[in-house]
């Protein structure tokens, strides 16, 4: 607030004869001067620190002491102000208070929450408020009460999944003398991987044993329990059920393996993306060529990384990884890893076949694609050069083959005619030509083939024939 001449000011203004108030303002311990503002209130503060304001914490809620019975919950509340604004610290029995499953800070660590309250969180909680000005601490005391009169937890508690949305508990009724103190019950319920902070709470009447969640995720895992509430706090939680919703399983998870020694493998993967996808992941390994499996290792739906030691030194080892959920397992992705590599490997691929990276793989692969190529590039000269050499040799015999054919001449042609028979008058005479080939140079010794070629004349041209 700034006075009359312009610096902040906070003193305890007093009213004059005429009832209004008055001021005197100060810098640097001098009077400055008196004002007098009628529409001043009483009891107004008001001080001046000349041209920078400052002030200790002062608190404007402090914590409360309560007293809280196991698997109940508290809170504590510590509101303080100062210039500049101070900053809250809490501590536990003297000591840094942590946060943690069951312990929250919130609200800019003004808000203190303890739920699930087991003997352990009995202490005493101090609240710390500190500026460059000053510190102040306010503190509050949190007593476990006696759970003799408080009801028993609830018992066999199930989930059964109704739909890809829907879920069904049911627990047993307890005895009539137990129901009687009972006033309800309330289900927690949380994604699995979820904190604690994201739990959701239903209330059910006392006269009710079963209960539907509905307007759930489809194929999703949920973790519930179940507490029984009397006029003095909650009961102990029942057992905890793991149960998904339907609508398939979890998908193929990708996983990667590191060589830490020769004898140890790393391996670590990718958590779904959100929460309840996957109820928890199976691990197993195999020597190869060895087709027993080893294992497998239960993991937790938040856990992506795990060791496996003791393997033989230079061996190659099959590592197969598969989540699951309440519908059934993942398709398995698997990975083939040698000891005697130094580092990186290859990611598996989403269908469980390894995408390898080894160089003596490659360097093999990329030889046998050399050696094909040089085979069928030997393979196309060789049928070039068959068929150029074919074609050649059929060419020069035939050549000479014409060349030394002789056509019987003057008798032999009559004789030939004599032995084919006179054709008729006005018939077409053919006459038959014998081609006796002569023997090659190069032909081998024996007797050669005859062949007879028909040579057809028109009637014009030969004598005697009839004309129309």
């Amino acid at each position: 607030m700034q006075g009359p001449w312009g610096y902040p000011v906070l003193s305890i203004c007093k009213a004059n004869s005429a009832g209004h108030r008055a001021i005197t303002a100060s810098h640097n311990a001098s009077v400055l001067g008196t004002a007098v503002w009628p529409s001043i209130q009483p009891l107004t503060v008001l001080v001046l620190f000349g041209d920078r304001q400052k002030a200790p914490p002062e608190f404007l809620q402090w914590p409360q002491s309560v007293s809280k019975p196991a698997g109940g919950s508290a809170v504590f509340t510590c509101v303080a102000q100062g210039v500049p604004e101070p900053h809250l610290i809490w501590l536990k029995n003297g000591k840094v208070l942590t946060p943690g499953d069951n312990v929250k800070l919130t609200n800019n660590n003004s808000t203190l929450a303890v739920t699930r309250i087991t003997s352990e969180d009995e202490a005493i909680y101090q609240c710390i408020a500190e500026n460059s000005a000053g510190t102040n601490q306010a503190s509050a005391r949190l007593a476990v009460a006696l759970a003799k009169d408080l009801p028993d937890a609830p018992q066999d508690l199930k989930a059964v999944p109704l739909s890809s949305t829907a879920l069904q508990l049911i627990w047993a009724q307890p005895p009539a003398e137990i129901t009687d103190g009972i006033i309800g019950y309330v289900l927690h319920i949380r994604k699995l991987g979820e904190p604690d902070g994201k739990e959701l709470q239903e209330a059910v009447s006392k006269t009710t044993f079963q209960h539907d969640f509905t307007t759930l995720e489809p194929a999703t895992t949920y973790s519930i329990y179940l507490k029984a509430y009397s006029p003095l706090g909650a009961s102990q939680q029942s057992n905890t059920v793991i149960t998904t919703t339907l609508g398939g399983v979890p998908a193929a998870p990708s996983f990667f393996t590191k060589v830490v020694n020769s004898t140890a493998v790393q391996v670590y993967w990718e958590l779904p993306g959100k929460a309840g996808k996957v109820q928890g992941f199976r691990l197993s390994y195999r020597k190869v060529p060895q087709s027993e499996l080893q294992g497998p290792y239960l993991l937790e739906s938040h856990v992506n990384t795990y060791t496996i030691a003791r393997l033989e030194p230079g061996a190659v080892y099959e590592l197969q990884l598969v989540g699951y959920n309440g519908n059934g397992d993942s398709n398995c992705s698997k990975r083939l890893v040698s000891l005697a590599e130094d580092g990186t490997s290859a990611k598996t691929s989403s269908d469980g076949e390894t995408q390898c990276n080894c160089r003596q793989g490659g360097e093999g692969s990329m030889a046998g694609i050399v050696v094909g190529i040089h085979i069928g590039m030997a393979c196309i000269i060789f049928c070039v050069l068959f068929l150029m050499f074919g074609y050649r040799r059929s060419f020069f015999c035939r050549k000479g083959t014409q060349d030394s054919w002789s056509v019987p001449q003057g008798d032999e042609a009559g004789h030939l005619g004599q032995r084919n028979g006179i054709p008729k008058e006005g018939v077409v005479r053919t006459e038959a030509i014998e081609l006796v080939p002569q023997r090659c140079d190069s032909a081998t010794q024996g007797t050669a083939g005859q062949c007879q070629v028909m040579i057809e004349q028109h009637p014009s041209s030969l004598p005697g024939s009839a004309t129309s």
